[in-house]
């Protein structure tokens, strides 16, 4: 693979986590463009007409060709070179796995963690506003039922989601999980196997892992300081 990609990211967000860490992990040459979302720098013309029209992140420039959304970069990069083969497998029936969990990613993990995050953490920042706590409690219920499901399901059958190694789907997964760490929900209360899937996870992309999640760690350890004042 030859050039550098532009990268247009941000470590808040975590399809952009999951893709810099398989990136890195590939050793995918890319120059990092840093966004910063709560300053709406993706919300403008000038973003929308170079780099993305969608307004998004994570979003690439590869010589001059434009994509967003990070299961479509994956997956061009994974037709593009065979870097990422590790992570994203080419063998048909493993691929399809991978796939069959990237598919169900959007809606049995992402819209409900995306939506109680949202609530809990970042409107109340953004409006001033406290959360209502009925809909938190419905969302909580949504989250608890997602994380039950790839406990029960998705780890019912080995150390990662999709055979003995971790793929892609482990990273887009535990990305959306780590983002709970700003709240006060718990993911892994009374979850031993969701909990030591995710240090299997971890010790197996460092330093990649903590250098994505540094960020948003910082962030949990100030709000932490902040309410023992």
């Amino acid at each position: 693979m030859s050039g550098k990609i532009k990268f247009y990211t941000n470590n808040l967000s975590q399809p952009c986590r999951s893709l810099a860490i398989v990136m890195n992990l590939a050793k995918i040459p890319f120059e990092t463009v840093s966004i910063a979302l709560m300053e709406g720098d993706h919300a403008t013309e000038s973003f929308a007409r170079e780099v993305n029209t969608l307004k998004t992140v994570p979003a690439i420039n590869d010589g001059g060709f434009k994509l967003a959304e990070s299961i479509a970069i994956l997956r061009y990069l994974a037709f593009k070179s065979n870097l990422i083969v590790k992570w994203y497998p080419s063998g048909l029936r493993m691929r399809a796995r991978v796939d069959e969990y990237l598919e169900w990613h959007h809606l049995g993990l992402r819209a409900p963690f995306n939506a109680y995050f949202r609530d809990c953490w970042l409107m109340p920042r953004l409006t001033k506003q406290p959360s209502n706590e009925k809909t938190l409690e419905t969302l909580r219920g949504q989250v608890n039922k997602s994380l039950d499901t790839l406990e029960n399901v998705w780890l019912s059958q080995g150390d990662f989601l999709i055979g003995d190694d971790v793929t892609v789907a482990d990273l887009w997964a535990i990305c959306e999980i780590e983002q709970l760490t700003l709240t006060a929900f718990d993911p892994i209360q009374e979850r031993p196997k969701l909990s030591a899937w995710m240090e299997r996870v971890r010790k197996a992309t460092n330093p990649f892992y903590d250098d994505a999640h540094e960020t948003l760690w910082n962030i949990r350890k100030k709000n932490s300081q902040r309410s023992q004042l």
